[in-house]
């Protein structure tokens, strides 16, 4: 009786919180893009990772970048200075009681717990071997380009919701909080060849 019940909570769980697989909804996001950058994006290595509340997008551009594009639909009316952006994090603990893991063996993985919230704000938390090289900061986003190991996102009271591990090595990264189209975004770019903070340039952020 008790195995049943522990299963029927695991199976619960998934069902519940879990992202699906779509190969169709990123279509709904290029617009993050500007035009003269959309011709180098291949399709075919697209897609999201759909819950009600939120949206992971992968776009695969001129083969060589990742450009991951994250709603958090709760944080529409977020105020982006409520975001923060903190070094020297001690990530290598941060386990949940049970979650989900997307782009399991890929070179960026993301362990979610189920059912997370982040009501008012998100935090990035960055471990001590990741560095920062160059921060942003305009009216409608902010963030940094440097290189990364892990990361976490945390909630306004500084709980751990989303690890993120570059399971490969150190990897250089554009990373953004933007607030755009009524709604918070989380704007990753990386890649495993070196590149500067000049690919934000291929970003419509107005």
């Amino acid at each position: 009786m008790l195995v049943i019940s522990y299963l029927s909570y695991i199976f619960y769980g998934i069902i519940r919180y879990s992202h699906s697989s779509d190969w169709q909804t990123y279509k709904q996001y290029i617009w993050i893009f500007k035009d003269s950058a959309k011709k180098d994006i291949n399709t075919n290595f697209c897609f999201s990772y759909v819950k009600e509340r939120d949206v992971y997008n992968n776009f695969d551009y001129k083969d060589i970048y990742n450009v991951m594009v994250w709603e958090f639909k709760d944080l529409g009316n977020a105020e982006l200075k409520k975001s923060t952006i903190n070094q020297n994090v001690d990530l290598e603990d941060v386990k949940f009681d049970s979650g989900e893991i997307l782009n399991k063996g890929s070179k960026l993985e993301l362990t979610i717990n189920y059912g997370f919230v982040f009501n008012s704000a998100i935090n990035v938390n960055l471990d001590k071997y990741s560095k920062i090289e160059r921060t942003f900061k305009e009216t409608n986003y902010k963030g940094f380009y440097g290189s990364i190991n892990q990361m976490s996102f945390s909630d306004e009271k500084g709980e751990h919701q989303i690890l993120l591990d570059f399971t490969k090595r150190i990897t250089p990264t554009l990373f953004l909080f933007y607030k755009g189209h009524q709604s918070f975004y989380i704007i990753m770019i990386y890649s495993k060849n070196l590149f500067d903070e000049n690919i934000i340039k291929i970003l419509n952020l107005e």
